[in-house]
């Protein structure tokens, strides 16, 4: 399948890359730094910034699905996201293509942590209350404006993402983060995300996934 990833260049963006090109798929890496994107021989990288509408607009031509793992790497950037999904959503009506799979993040949602401990619970209300409290809001505003598509997307709602090696295995919800379920790695996450590719399950949901 011919797909284009957004946000290449970051921890999960790398891990849908390697792990897309291994399966077999054709894919785009969409990035701001070509320098940051690895194994180049078999890729088309298209390097330019997802708030640009013609950039966005050549990767996305020709694309069978979108997968976006787009993040700002400042706490004070809200408004990479809501932007730049803007473009994307535009450029795939203009293209005529439907499938949408992106990276969101479990604590956006209040009851995300229903099934995990008091304890938990608190700690998570009181980081989206002020540590992230900007990047949860451009999450929010993000998925707002994908919920309102009238595209086949799925949106995966991880708890705290891992550099580590997967584990292969995990967890899936479609209301709130499995028991117990704080962590999970990337390149489980990157694997859940490709599998939607070939699967309907969660089309026009939020599942949530950990380990």
């Amino acid at each position: 399948m011919k797909i284009v990833v957004f946000g290449a260049s970051g921890g999960t963006g790398q891990e849908l890359v390697k792990q897309a090109s291994a399966l077999g798929h054709e894919v785009t890496a969409f990035v701001r730094n070509p320098d940051r994107v690895t194994g180049r021989d078999r890729l088309r990288v298209v390097v330019g910034d997802a708030r640009n509408s013609h950039a966005v607009a050549t990767a996305i031509a020709g694309q069978q699905a979108v997968l976006s793992a787009l993040g700002a790497r400042s706490l004070a950037n809200d408004s990479l996201l809501p932007r730049s999904m803007a473009l994307i959503l535009s450029a795939m009506q203009q293209n005529g293509v439907r499938r949408l799979i992106v990276l969101g993040a479990s604590g956006v949602w209040p009851d995300a942590g229903k099934r995990l401990s008091p304890a938990m619970q608190f700690l998570l209300r009181a980081v989206a209350a002020t540590v992230l409290r900007r990047p949860f809001r451009s999450q929010r505003r993000m998925q707002e404006l994908i919920r309102a598509s009238d595209t086949d997307w799925t949106v995966i709602q991880p708890p705290r993402l891992l550099d580590q090696p997967g584990r292969g295995r995990y967890r899936v919800d479609g209301e709130a983060l499995p028991g117990g379920g704080t962590r999970i790695a990337r390149a489980d996450v990157a694997a859940f995300m490709l599998a939607q590719l070939t699967s309907d399950a969660w089309v026009r949901q939020s599942p949530f996934v950990s380990w």
